[in-house]
């Protein structure tokens, strides 16, 4: 095999697997890390606890509407500000509505959003998140479902009056050709 068919073959090959993850809290990993040093750990050992250490924290984000169980998990502090405004923005409409209703508001509370560093680990923010969007995605495809008929029916219907409308075009077409004659024969009669 040639280094170009070897190259191609790299290229198109999938990515490997992801190598296998353990997740603890990072007192149990300092204390794993303090542990290793007092036993005399090999440096590579030791330095590639300390590396795993020093990477930055990875900060999540959710929003938190005031009740139980009413935290969302957001892509970023950016996704959960925006998120947050949107669902208070609803109360606030939701509100408006009943008084253009002439309904009352009296014990309609204002809608608390707030956005908040995410309750789950990692793995589990996403895995709710992506559960989420799907169930979004899901509902989107039937609403696009849904329209696209509704724009078949709309289009056949607009078709169906268009042929109409030729129709009695050209039923008006004989109609002011034949009145046209009757008048030239009037005409002539008349004469």
């Amino acid at each position: 095999m040639s280094e170009i068919e070897r190259m191609l073959e790299a290229m198109a090959a999938p990515s490997p697997p992801a190598p296998e993850v353990v997740t603890v809290p990072r007192i149990l990993a300092e204390a794993a890390l303090t542990a290793l040093e007092d036993k005399g750990a090999t440096p590579s050992e030791v330095l590639a606890l300390q590396g795993i250490l020093a990477e930055p924290v990875l900060q999540l984000w959710a929003i938190h509407s005031v009740g139980p169980g009413e935290e969302y998990p957001c892509l970023n502090r950016e996704d959960a500000e925006r998120r947050a405004k949107e669902l208070r923005a609803m109360g606030d409409t939701m509100k408006a509505e009943r008084i253009a209703r002439g309904e009352s508001v009296e014990h309609w509370p204002d809608w608390v959003t707030n956005v908040v560093p995410s309750p789950w680990e990692p793995a589990e923010h996403f895995e709710i998140m992506a559960e989420e969007w799907m169930e979004d995605a899901g509902q989107l495809r039937k609403e696009v479902i849904k329209l696209t008929d509704q724009s078949k029916e709309l289009l056949e219907s607009l078709t169906n009056l268009v042929g109409l409308a030729r129709l009695g075009a050209a039923r008006l077409d004989k109609y002011h050709a034949a009145l046209a004659q009757a008048e030239a024969v009037i005409a002539k009669a008349a004469q």
